[in-house]
């Protein structure tokens, strides 16, 4: 894995719930004003990847829990992650989202492609790693 925060690929984000900055934080350390049309285009951006998640450790406790050992076992097995990835989800509290062409946000999505931006976003969140196969890398 990398350094930075959260791991994207595939077109699904992974990323520690409780390291990741209240939109609010990331909208002030961006410099932008809510209600604003920068305010709301980091605002979408900032839902389009961590809006809605799934929390792996709340949906192993709801619906998994008596079908998985661990926690792990439940990351590594129902979602099909490395071993050494589901470890640090399991142990990290990590959460996953969806961030493909299947998403309703098709217009933020295209700002992955601005390097300035994805950038500037990344920075402030604590870093993204994309390692999406579509032949574009951001670091």
């Amino acid at each position: 894995m990398s350094d930075e925060l959260c791991y994207k690929k595939s077109g699904i984000i992974y990323f520690p719930i409780n390291k990741i900055p209240k939109k609010s934080t990331v909208l002030d350390a961006l410099g932008v004003i809510p209600n604003t049309f920068a305010g709301n285009v980091f605002s979408r951006l900032y839902d389009y990847y961590f809006d809605g998640a799934t929390d792996f450790l709340k949906e192993y406790e709801a619906y998994y829990s008596a079908e998985y050992d661990t926690l792990e076992q439940f990351i590594e097995e129902h979602y099909n992650i490395e071993p050494e990835k589901a470890k640090k989800f399991a142990k990290e509290h990590y959460a996953r989202k969806e961030c493909s062409s299947r998403s309703i946000e098709r217009n933020i999505e295209t700002l992955d492609y601005d390097e300035d931006i994805k950038r500037l976003f990344s920075e402030v969140v604590g870093g993204i790693k994309d390692e999406d196969p579509d032949g574009i890398y951001f670091e």
